[in-house]
């Protein structure tokens, strides 16, 4: 990951792009995305949904248009839908835009 976040920082001082963005910033045609404020983008490759609330272990994820690689087992999803995905404690759902 360091490569990619050495770019992601060198991006974001070059021309202003924030490191962590709303969804809408790289699919702003989505709709979804302009209503997606509990999962973000770091940088335009990876789609970060955390779990915000204590004891909650399943999350519903929304993947836009494309194909998404799940970087803990490596499944791929296509997206513009909703998936299900498991996040217990030790576990951030991350996704990756392949």
């Amino acid at each position: 990951m360091k490569p990619y976040i050495m770019e992601v920082m060198r991006e974001a001082s070059e021309n202003g792009s924030p490191v962590m963005r709303a969804m809408f910033y790289e699919f702003p045609e989505d709709s979804e995305c302009w209503d997606a404020d509990d999962q973000y983008m770091f940088g335009g490759r990876y789609l970060v949904a955390p779990v915000l609330f204590e004891g909650v272990t399943a999350r519903t994820v929304y993947l836009p248009a494309g194909r998404w690689k799940d970087i803990r087992d490596g499944r791929i999803y296509e997206g513009g839908r909703r998936i299900s995905a498991n996040a217990p404690v030790d576990e951030i759902p991350v996704y990756e835009k392949i």
